[in-house]
């Protein structure tokens, strides 16, 4: 392979694309050029967030060259204390944890991310979280993006190999491919050199994912990149060519599916295939920070980028900028698509499309669709309590294009880029398969092309049920349940529930006190579902999804915040929120024990400010209509000084 030096120019893309900062790009085999920034280099660590599934499947790809592992045996098989409340978890197999078939909820998040804090429960209560859920789809029937899959592929090579996953992955991956700076939060390598994580503008801890199989591997981009060179076509450091072609084959079954591979996110870029070039790409989200791994193992050409801020989507147009520049050193160009051309619209509706009016849900959010006099598709959806529509014109094509504008004055045009909706029939069920583009006139552009919604059948409820879902229509539960140094009471601690015609958000309600997941859409539009259970202990009302773990408390159980209070006695899995009036705002000094935290919002439940964040010392300002929440162990007390 020619050396490929980034200059200044991929530097300058760097800081345009990313939406903070970047811990670096590499390419293997490259000389690089430093990259002018403040506060990360290519040698600082981070956390490679999904990338790591990448390592999961290696590893487990590595025993069954072995002989160790069948890729098609069930997982009992290796996990005989593996279990679940459903049967048909009996016809798991281990293929299916690599492509997202299992057919399993998706990601149990209890107790998995904090902040410079590291603890076992997360791979240690695995098996127990799981033995009490059931399945959202027959195994294989169809791929969805699943994170509980790679944790329990992290727990069968310890099983199969004896060894630790740590131990594992340092003595079977990082050493054959000389990594000295990849590994879990359990490495003793890990220093203070790691990437600076922000919110806000304010500096707080790292961030460690303690789920290792499904996203906790800690890394550079240059040494992802490195990882990344052992797909190579005829690279054996790590496997064979023919464990490496099972892994890059398409697993999607039909038009819209999810097009992965073992353990890639994707296995054919359609820019990249037009120039006769396969492109593997495994993208990664913690809260803060982001990775991308793009691989072309016969041009032998492999980038890692890790960033904070942004997304991996960011990482990811960089990933394949960069990609396009070491190709057009080996003389291979890369044209990326125009921009689509606008459909033919009409004025009607046919009558066809009528049938489809309704609810449709998908893994996070219900959707009412309708067609206004027939004369275009109106989607509603409920957003921070706020209707939200968006309109579709009907095309020439049997699709519907989105419009901005006025289309009762004739002033609607087609939005851009260009998304489309149409409406399939599949195995007794309608869905809603979307169309997207993305990019621009100098980068090109990106179609991706996937089932995003389900329509819902009708539930009818009785009075009593109907009454006693309608008074949580709106409102917010706060989770109780994390440690102090969790990552989710920094912008993921609430829950806020939609109910509608029998459904709560994307959950068909069963009783009074239970709704169940029912969306089973064949692709990552599904992800990560959860049946919920309401509890009340002591008259207050807790909120449980049981297949993502925690507990989240009733707004309306929120107390106010005293104005002469003094201390909180601290219990473990169970925080004390306060609302803040207008007689308690202003600052609070704290005594605050080694493993508590507070953290403060304001009245659009945003983070202010917490004892957390690197640059807060003992004192917190606490804003009108805002809260706040003490976090801690049982025993332990926060005394407020002022």
């Amino acid at each position: 392979m020619k050396k490929i030096i980034f200059t200044a120019a991929a530097a300058v893309l760097l800081s345009a694309m990313l939406l903070r900062t970047a811990s670096g790009i590499a390419a293997a085999g490259a000389e690089q050029a430093p990259v002018n920034k403040p506060h990360q280099t290519t040698d600082t660590l981070s956390s490679v967030a999904s990338v790591s599934k990448m390592f999961a499947v290696a590893s487990v790809m590595q025993l069954a060259e072995q002989g160790k592992v069948d890729l098609d045996a069930p997982v009992t098989e290796y996990l005989p204390d593996f279990t679940m409340a459903d049967p048909r978890y009996r016809q798991i197999t281990v293929r299916m944890l690599m492509n997202h078939s299992s057919g399993l909820m998706g990601s149990h998040y209890a107790d998995t991310m904090f902040y410079a804090d590291r603890n076992p429960l997360a791979h240690d209560n695995l098996l127990e979280n799981l033995r009490g859920e059931r399945l959202k789809a027959d195994p294989g029937a169809y791929g969805c993006y699943c994170n509980d899959g790679f944790d329990l592929l992290e727990l069968i090579t310890e099983r199969v190999s004896g060894e630790s996953y740590t131990d594992y992955l340092e003595n079977h991956i990082c050493k054959p491919l000389g990594l000295q700076q990849t590994g879990t939060a359990w490495n003793a390598f890990l220093t203070d050199e790691q990437m600076k994580v922000y919110c806000s503008g304010t500096e707080y801890p790292p961030e460690y994912d303690l789920t290792f199989g499904g996203g906790g591997i800690l890394s550079t981009a240059p040494e992802i990149a490195k990882f990344g060179s052992a797909f190579f076509t005829g690279n054996d450091l790590l496997l064979s060519d023919k464990m490496k072609n099972e892994m890059k084959q398409n697993y999607a079954k039909a038009e819209y599916e999810d097009a992965c591979g073992l353990g890639w996110d994707t296995v054919n870029d359609d820019a990249f295939a037009a120039a006769g070039v396969q492109v593997l790409s495994k993208g990664g989200d913690l809260v803060h920070q982001h990775a991308e791994l793009y691989v072309a193992p016969d041009e032998k050409i492999s980038i890692g980028v890790t960033c904070e801020g942004g997304s991996s989507s960011s990482a990811k147009l960089l990933a394949a900028a960069l990609m396009e520049i070491a190709l057009d050193e080996q003389g291979i160009s890369v044209q990326q698509q125009g921009k689509p051309e606008p459909k033919e619209t009409l004025d009607t509706v046919p009558d066809v499309y009528l049938q489809y009016e309704g609810i449709y849900l998908n893994g996070s959010e219900q959707m009412q669709f309708s067609f206004p006099e027939q004369k275009y598709l109106e989607r509603q959806t409920v957003v921070d309590g706020r209707i939200v529509k968006q309109n579709y014109l009907y095309t020439k094509g049997g699709c519907f294009v989105r419009a901005e504008g006025n289309i009762a004055a004739g002033k609607a045009v087609q939005a851009s880029p260009l998304e489309y909706f149409r409406f399939q029939e599949r195995n007794g069920e309608v869905y809603v398969a979307a169309e997207q583009w993305s990019g621009d006139e100098n980068l090109g552009y990106t179609k991706y092309a996937s089932f995003c919604a389900q329509k819902a059948k009708e539930n009818p409820l009785s009075d009593s049920v109907r009454k006693a879902w309608e008074k949580r229509d709106g409102k917010r539960y706060y989770i109780v349940s994390e440690q102090a140094s969790s990552v989710f009471y920094n912008g993921q601690q609430q829950e806020s529930l939609h109910v509608s015609s029998g459904y709560a958000n994307s959950m068909k309600i069963t009783d009074a006190a239970h709704a169940e997941t029912i969306v089973s859409i064949p692709s990552s539009a599904s992800r990560d579902q959860t049946d919920i259970e309401f509890v009340t202990e002591n008259g207050i009302e807790y909120l449980c999804p049981t297949a993502r773990g925690g507990r989240y408390i009733s707004e309306d159980a929120i107390p106010d915040l005293p104005e002469d209070l003094s201390e909180i006695q601290l219990t473990t899995g169970h925080a004390a929120w306060y609302n803040i009036s207008g007689s308690t705002a202003g600052t609070m000094t704290l005594e605050i024990p080694e493993h508590a935290a507070v953290y403060v919002y304001d009245s659009r439940d945003r983070v202010v400010c917490s004892t957390v964040m690197k640059c807060i010392g003992d004192t917190v300002w606490l804003p009108e209509n805002g809260k706040i929440v003490f976090v801690g162990e049982t025993g332990e007390v926060i005394r407020i000084r002022q």
